[in-house]
């Protein structure tokens, strides 16, 4: 799938109570998503600049959207793991 920037109404409180990162095997702390950045890569479809957001906006932060097991679901990340994980 294409990763790319998504509409912020597709990122909605169905789909964030849809999954999480444990989903993807991964510990929701800085260290732990970079170190399992192949895996998130692997599964993102989309994101949204977090602030944008009318379901649990945050500043500083991006949502992003992952695809796995027939379900969409979404969850933030700092900006800063955002641009690591994302990068190249």
């Amino acid at each position: 799938m294409l990763f790319q920037e998504m509409q912020a109404e597709l990122f909605d409180w169905l789909r964030w109570r849809e999954g999480s990162p444990a989903d993807l095997f991964v510990i929701c702390r800085e260290p732990n998503l970079i170190a399992m950045r192949k895996v998130l890569k692997a599964h993102a479809v989309g994101w949204c600049n977090a602030e944008n957001l009318t379901c649990r906006p945050k500043i500083g932060c991006k949502a992003v959207m992952f695809f796995k097991d027939g379900h969409h679901f979404w969850f933030h990340l700092t900006n800063k793991e955002f641009e690591v994980i994302f990068s190249d």
